[in-house]
């Protein structure tokens, strides 16, 4: 499957057929996929497994054991056989069943280049000359040979002169059954002790050596028993694997061995609670060959080298480079044809995943000197030019010696044995790193192993992380982060992107079923049936009726309002508009500024005043009233002023009204939220006659109604009393020219102006702001100047260091000159 996915093309071949005879229904011949029993399978296998589609390609039986109690996980040997089958055809694998390997020579097809093959000779029955188009033994050639055909690997056998030959070194005595018990019922399960009717949990026996292993139609037992076991039973120190095939007489000598099995295994189960039902066909066992085996795990074998290669580079030329020396096109062993399981540590489907990464390794690689240097990629050594190449074969050669070992003895990194991804690891600090950007949540995704052994192995650990230290944390984006960030992103699109059409559709469309909304419709597909696809009738389905009338709107409620809240947001904007009006009648705009260039708060209170005062004039008779001589800026004024005019000294009286006020007429809050507004120049005014037109202002001033605090309901409404009792003392002027701006409202002096104080205060403190500000920057730029004057010192002391160094390494070189002339 890696090897497809990276561009090979790749043919297997497997001799195993399953052939059972039609009149006895025994087998013939056991096939590949005829072994159920169940080896314990890690974390990342399972991590990879779902990756390759186990979730879809099992049923949800065979599922179960597999994807759930991870420190029991477990599956069968048919199980994955058929799962990576399904993958493999599905990725155009060329998969020769009834096809076998015999042996392998080297063959070099072009004398120019010196480019070596193997010519692999092979088998064939007849089902596959039929339908392969081969002959019963034949030739193909192929470019690389991986061995992946067991303890009994005859491409390890044929190529020692390249592998080496496996050595074989004695372990303490140890024994190992296997049996598969058939699945008992639950009056069965109660009477055997199990109360809830339920099977036992799952065993992983460790040193203890009992596994019990629950699949989805058979149970897998498995025993090691001391040697005084073994001799109180009569059990012989041999392997058995057999079954009767049709047609064949029977074995005696092994029938009488597996009854002992057979014997052994259910006292041993009954022993340890183990349901198992002698009642049921075969004892309770299933069918031969898988009912009950014996392994002997004395020796134990390890193959000197998993792999080998030495080939020319694609360029070579006899002509002008010569011939090649040594030709060897890759070869590389995997599984149990590297080196003999051990049930007890539970490594064949680790040591097998690893072995088969790094054969793809050397595939990928054998002719890639450009970024590959026999070492993890530094982001501080990059490869810029291409390695020699007989460096490269060094290279190549020595990092599968090293793998080798490495899988063998199980040197795997923390995320590989642990399956997850390291939570101080660059990749799930910068995938949290940018959902917290993004204000996101992307998940962290599974641990899944990949082809490169730079992060499978804990020997290389070290120097990829060293790539990713410090600021390279962020600047060197992972790989693996990207990826997962641009799923998440992408899903996350298409999700927000079909809210709504999610809560109007009938069925789910393709973009529901996304990760990670997989699961969100799932129901819909197994409790509705297909209609149509993209607006087309599904196979054998009738065209839908198509509704003519608009569809009804759905009714969107409207979201539940806070009371509390709503009170508090309007108390809080009452209380702004009464600061805002009390502000703008204490700060009145100069004169001579027209209406529409005033502030909005400005002119409602303007236009208000001159409503109410026009309303009034309306019901009170003319007085006339004495015009004294005014000088406005020093310009006399005799002319009668105009009912706009008279609107400035409104203003102004409703600012004396204002300030005339106590305090305590305002709220706490408002008291906490005034702010200080920089008082507005009004003209000066000047009178002739300072008695008589003092008097009138007096007089006009008096008679204004000043609420009480209990008639002190806003201040529209003060307002609106104090335009009217201006609005009752008519007060004329007359200027001595004509043609002159409208005047301003008369000003309060200072000894009537409650605010003349404070902006006095105002002025003071601001001009002793102003000279606070002023000596402050005196002082930064005396800093300033320091800092420069300084940096210039430290200038001239670094270039005398630096001609002093000079000078002192140039006596140094003069010195060993003459010392070597003296030597």
């Amino acid at each position: 499957i890696e090897l497809v996915l990276c561009g090979h093309r790749v043919t297997i071949y497997e001799r195993r057929r399953e052939i059972i005879d039609a009149e006895s229904g025994k087998y013939e011949k056991v096939g590949f996929t005829n072994r159920v029993n169940r080896p314990h399978i890690n974390n990342f296998c399972r991590n990879d497994l779902d990756r390759l589609n186990g979730r879809n390609f099992m049923t949800p039986k065979m599922c179960y054991p597999v994807f759930t109690n991870t420190s029991t996980s477990s599956i069968g040997i048919d199980e994955c056989q058929m799962l990576l089958l399904k993958t493999a055809l599905l990725l155009g694998v060329n998969f020769e069943l009834g096809v076998g390997y015999k042996n392998a020579e080297i063959d070099i097809e072009n004398e120019k280049n010196q480019r070596p093959t193997w010519l692999v000779d092979y088998t064939a029955d007849s089902m596959a000359q039929e339908r392969y188009g081969k002959s019963e033994t034949g030739e193909e050639r192929f470019d690389a040979l991986f061995g992946c055909d067991g303890g009994q690997s005859k491409v390890r056998i044929t190529q020692e002169d390249w592998l080496g030959t496996p050595k074989t070194r004695s372990y303490k005595k140890m024994f190992g059954i296997v049996s598969n018990l058939r699945k008992v019922g639950k009056k069965k399960l109660r009477e055997l002790g199990h109360e809830s009717g339920l099977e036992p949990e799952d065993r992983a026996g460790g040193m203890s050596g009992v596994f019990f292993y629950k699949a989805s139609y058979h149970n897998y037992f498995i025993v090691h028993p001391s040697a005084e076991e073994m001799r109180a039973n009569g059990i012989p120190w041999e392997g058995l694997f057999s079954f009767n095939s049709a047609r064949k007489e029977i074995d005696k000598k092994k029938e009488a061995h597996k009854a002992l099995l057979k014997k052994f295994m259910t006292q041993k189960a009954k022993e340890l609670g183990i349901p198992i039902d002698e009642r049921l066909p075969n004892g309770g066992f299933v069918e031969e060959p898988n009912d009950v085996m014996g392994f002997d795990f004395s020796e134990f074998y390890n193959c000197e080298k998993s792999a080998a290669c030495m080939v020319p580079p694609l360029e070579w030329d006899t002509d002008i480079d010569d011939e090649w020396e040594i030709h060897c096109p890759l070869v590389a062993l995997a599984g149990d044809a590297v080196a003999d399981p051990n049930w007890l540590l539970g490594v064949g489907l680790q040591r097998g995943w690893n072995s088969a990464f790094d054969a793809c390794f050397y595939a990928d690689n054998i002719y890639n000197n450009k970024t590959f240097n026999g070492r993890p990629p530094c982001k501080d050594d990059p490869i810029e030019d291409p390695i020699e190449w007989f460096q490269h074969m060094d290279n190549m050669i020595n990092l599968m010696q090293t793998l080798g070992n490495a899988s063998r003895d199980s040197k795997l990194s923390c995320e590989m044995e642990t399956g997850m991804l390291d939570e101080k690891g660059p990749v799930v600090i910068q995938i949290r790193n940018q959902s917290a950007m993004r204000k996101g949540d992307a998940p962290v995704p599974q641990y899944l192993p990949e082809v490169e052994p730079w992060g499978r192995y804990k020997q290389f650990t070290l120097d990829v992380n060293n790539n990713y230290k410090g600021r390279d944390l962020f600047d060197n984006v992972h790989p693996c982060a990207t990826r997962e960030l641009a799923i998440y992103n992408h899903n996350e699109h298409i999700v927000a992107r079909n809210a709504i059409l999610k809560m109007r559709a009938n069925r789910p469309g393709a973009a529901f079923l996304t990760w990670p909304k997989r699961f969100d419709c799932s129901a819909f597909w197994g409790m509705m049936k297909l209609l149509e696809v993209d607006g087309k009738s599904a196979p054998g389905e009738k065209p839908l009726d198509k509704p003519t009338k608009e569809e009804e709107p759905v009714e969107i409620k409207p979201p539940k309002i806070d009371r509390d809240e709503v009170q508090l947001i309007a108390l809080r904007k009452s209380n702004s508009l009464r600061e805002s009006m009390l502000m703008t009648a204490m700060n009145p705009t100069p004169a001579g500024v027209r209406v529409k260039d005033r502030s909005a708060m400005d002119s409602f209170i303007c236009h208000n005043s001159r409503e109410s005062y026009r309303s009034l004039q309306k019901h009170l008779p003319p007085e006339p009233a004495p015009v004294p001589n005014v000088i406005v800026k020093g310009v006399p004024l005799e002319k009668r002023v105009s009912s706009e005019d008279l609107h400035f000294m409104e203003c102004a009286s409703s600012f004396t009204t204002l300030n005339s006020m106590d305090s305590s007429h305002f709220t706490n809050s408002s008291k906490k939220n005034l702010s200080p507004v920089p008082e507005q120049p009004m003209p000066e005014i000047v009178t002739h006659d300072m008695k008589s037109t003092g008097a009138q202002l007096k007089e006009s001033l008096l008679s204004l109604s000043i609420p009480s605090k209990g008639d002190f309901p806003s201040v529209a409404s003060m307002f609106h009393k104090s335009k009217t009792s201006l609005s009752r003392q008519k007060v004329a002027f007359t200027s001595s020219t004509t043609d002159i701006a409208p005047p301003a409202p008369p000003a309060l002096s200072s000894g009537s102006d409650p605010m003349h104080s404070v902006r006095l205060a105002t002025v003071k403190y601001e001009k002793e702001a102003m000279k606070a500000k002023l000596y402050m920057a005196e002082k930064e730029i005396a800093r300033a100047k320091a800092e420069e004057e300084a940096a210039k010192a430290r200038m001239v002391y670094a270039q005398t260091e630096y001609k002093m160094l000079k000078n002192v390494l140039a006596a140094y070189q003069i010195a060993e000159a003459k010392l070597r002339d003296m030597a």
